[in-house]
């Protein structure tokens, strides 16, 4: 905060050093205006822009928390395929009849906010005609708070030891082992008591070969289920999530083992011992990030932490063009009623970064991409004191490629956001060509004194939903490339939005007064609040935001 206070104050005093007065103009209060510059008048803008945020609206304008698509009672099969492989694995294995393979309870709050430094150049290049620069320069942060598993009871898997324990791999080993010992031991002598009915320890068997086929056959099945979810077998890890130790589950597969090994010392074999698989820990907060980060996990993500994204935001050229107008030059001294119109285009030459694929809650430096503005600026007046402007903004993007995670058409979403922890095969090229974006800003203004101005201004936004298009999937993470999908139609179709927000704010002015001679310091400082009132669609943030900028009027030529 020290930072940002101190940054608009060395500015301010640089541009309270200079000493050429501007011309017969009002101050432009919040807001943009009509107005152009005389020619041969420069101005020099600088500020900074704070935004903040916590919430997203939905398709249907309800609020969400940032964090709510990354939020889940039970993280289970419906977010990771691994899951729910291991569920009717476990059902098997412990005899059970339902079981949800989940990791838990996932809650993460969400906060992002960006400090933005603003700065531009304008110049009257004729009596009507205003060029001018922009540069932004952003820096956005995001902050997540994640809380798993608070009451320790919620998670019902955990991540797999034997893949990072070579103790826990060994005893899985053992036991799987042991299973295939009795299965072959018990079969062959099985056929051999059929053959020899007489023979020593074929009692227990010949009694109901039937039984014993029965239990040899459960074993074998048994086996191999231990196999897929634990490992054992040669060149088989089993998945990386089992049951956690001492739970209802795990406590079930252990009397299975058991049980199997009580029903084979019956029939003559005591191959089995008495211990089952090694179950894991309840997955905690530092095992997500094992989970995202350690390659043998296919997330190839980085750890949820905060994050920045630092560079430059929009670059931008512009002209403004005036109409017409029903007063003269001198628009600091209307009497009764004036009307000005003024016309414009913008150029942005970048529109900031793109989102990283490896993050999961990826910041970037801008709104939009390269493109182009069209731009219709209003004024009206009624005498010195009061005035209102409305500008019609009409906005295209050109098209932009990078790479993003697709989920899957049944991936869970929240307010059309989709759960953000995305494994490295899911990685997809796609080429995003944004929507038009209409922007429509009324701001009445009335000035309280010559050098003080407030304002209010009431802006409306709409923005037609993205094309997103992508023909195959990239090399990931692992070197293996996955096949193409159509994903990418799904989730664009989703992106179109609407926004409405508030603005209050005030600018003091010396233009006015150097015009008139009573002083040669001619610039204005204009603080202006913003504040989303509603919105709809997942990309528009309930926003709060502060502006402070300071312009600065002195002249490059004429008088």
């Amino acid at each position: 905060m020290i930072a940002r206070f101190t940054r608009v104050a060395l500015v301010a005093v640089l541009l309270t050093a200079v000493a050429h007065p501007a011309a017969a103009q009002r101050a432009l209060g919040i807001g943009d205006d009509a107005s152009t510059l005389p020619a041969g008048m420069l101005r020099f803008t600088a500020g900074s822009l704070w935004d903040r945020a916590n919430e997203r609206y939905d398709a249907d304008g309800k609020l969400r928390a940032l964090g709510a698509s990354a939020s889940t009672p039970a993280w289970n099969g419906l977010y990771d395929t691994r899951l729910m492989l291991a569920a009717p694995l476990v059902k098997s294995l412990g005899g059970v009849s339902s079981f949800d393979a989940s990791l838990g309870s996932l809650a993460i709050g969400r906060r992002d906010a960006s400090s933005d430094g603003l700065f531009g150049i304008d110049l009257g290049l004729l009596k009507r005609l205003t060029v001018g620069a922009r540069v932004r320069v952003a820096s956005h942060g995001i902050e997540p708070n994640v809380a798993l598993n608070p009451r320790l009871i919620e998670g019902t898997m955990g991540l797999n030891p034997a893949w990072t324990n070579t103790v826990a791999a060994d005893r899985n080993a053992v036991i799987v082992a042991q299973f295939d010992s009795a299965v072959v031991q018990t079969t062959r002598r099985i056929a051999q008591c059929q053959a020899a009915p007489g023979g020593t320890g074929c009692t227990a068997i010949t009694a109901n070969v039937a039984a014993a086929q029965t239990i040899v056959a459960n074993a074998a099945s048994f086996a191999t289920a231990m196999n897929a979810l634990y490992g054992g077998r040669k060149n088989a890890a089993g998945l990386p999530f089992v049951p956690v130790s001492n739970s209802s589950a795990q406590k079930a597969i252990d009397q299975r083992v058991l049980g199997f090994r009580d029903q084979f010392v019956a029939l003559g074999n005591s191959a089995i011992g008495t211990q089952g698989p090694t179950g894991g820990a309840l997955f905690s907060a530092a095992d997500i990030t094992t989970l995202l980060a350690d390659s043998l996990y296919g997330y190839y993500l980085r750890p949820l932490r905060t994050v920045h994204a630092y560079g430059l935001g929009e670059i931008s050229v512009h002209l403004k063009a005036r109409l017409f107008q029903t007063t003269g030059d001198d628009s600091s001294t209307i009497h009764g009623f004036a009307v000005r119109q003024s016309a414009g285009v913008t150029l942005r030459l970048n529109g900031g970064s793109t989102p990283q694929a490896d993050e999961p809650f990826a910041p970037v430096t801008g709104d939009d991409g390269k493109g182009f503005t069209v731009q219709s600026f209003t004024d009206l007046f009624y005498g010195s004191r009061y005035s209102a402007t409305v500008v019609v903004n009409f906005a295209q993007s050109q098209a932009q490629q990078y790479t993003m995670r697709l989920p899957t058409f049944e991936a869970p979403s929240v307010g059309g956001v989709p759960f953000p922890l995305l494994s490295a095969d899911r990685e997809a090229t796609i080429t995003r060509t944004p929507g038009s974006r209409i922007d429509i800003a009324v701001t009445p203004r009335v000035a309280m004194t010559p050098n003080i101005w407030l304002g209010a201004s009431w802006m409306m936004s709409q923005q037609a939903a993205d094309a997103w298009t992508n023909a195959a999937f990239v090399t990931t993470p692992t070197g293996v490339a996955a096949g193409p999908i159509s994903a990418a139609e799904h989730w664009a179709a989703a992106t179109d939005w609407t926004e409405q927000r508030l603005s209050l704010g005030g600018t003091y002015s010396t233009v006015n007064a150097a015009h008139a001679g009573k002083t040669k310091r001619a610039f204005d400082v204009t603080y202006e609040h913003q504040q989303t009132l509603s919105g709809s669609g997942w990309r528009v943030s309930h926003l709060s935001r502060d502006v402070v900028s300071v312009r600065w009027y002195p002249r490059a030529w004429g008088r």
